[in-house]
């Protein structure tokens, strides 16, 4: 077998190295047309040296469609008042420009996770961490965002930004965590 491949590999490799050549046309009939060849196959309009079997059709460039970004992701804090579901002032500045942002990006998903600081008992914490978070839900959904892109959970005082011991007040820690993508 080894021998057998030996021997016909390269006259199969010449054959096909030299079908799309210009010494194809040399072997073929001396006349270029003849009726029985129009009989048989649909005419080819070949240029000098071509090869009818090595003929490349017109081919159409499908027009590739263009890819669609999803947008970068967008991570904000917004902070509380001590005890209530009001923003700071610097935050109910800064929720007008997230949520315009929020709106114009016109994102897949947006995570809102409610936090507290230490200064109460933990299942008023709970409690008012999942209110912040329905809050800026509601905010959104009043804004156009539609309901089914937001989720909402609560963290109450259990992942503090800056750590503090219990029933200390620390406006950091009294946020609204929003990310969208």
């Amino acid at each position: 077998m080894n021998r057998l491949c030996r021997l016909y590999l390269p006259l199969i490799v010449a054959f096909f190295v030299t079908g799309c050549s210009s010494i194809h046309n040399s072997i073929g009939p001396d006349r270029a047309e003849s009726e029985l060849r129009d009989s048989v196959e649909a005419p080819v309009e070949l240029a000098g040296g071509e090869s009818p079997f090595c003929a490349k059709p017109e081919m159409e460039i499908p027009v590739t469609p263009e890819l669609v970004r999803a947008p970068e992701p967008f991570k904000v804090n917004l902070y509380f008042l001590l005890d209530k579901v009001e923003f700071t002032p610097e935050s109910q500045v800064e929720s007008k420009k997230v949520y315009k942002e929020i709106i114009d990006r016109d994102f897949s998903e947006i995570i809102i996770v409610g936090h507290t600081d230490t200064a109460a008992s933990n299942a008023y914490n709970d409690a008012l961490s999942q209110r912040r978070a329905e809050r800026v839900q509601q905010d959104l959904i009043n804004m156009g965002v539609p309901r089914d892109v937001i989720r909402i959970s609560s963290e109450g005082e259990y992942r503090l930004l800056i750590a503090t011991p219990d029933e200390t007040v620390e406006v950091r820690n009294r946020r609204v965590e929003i990310n969208a993508r």
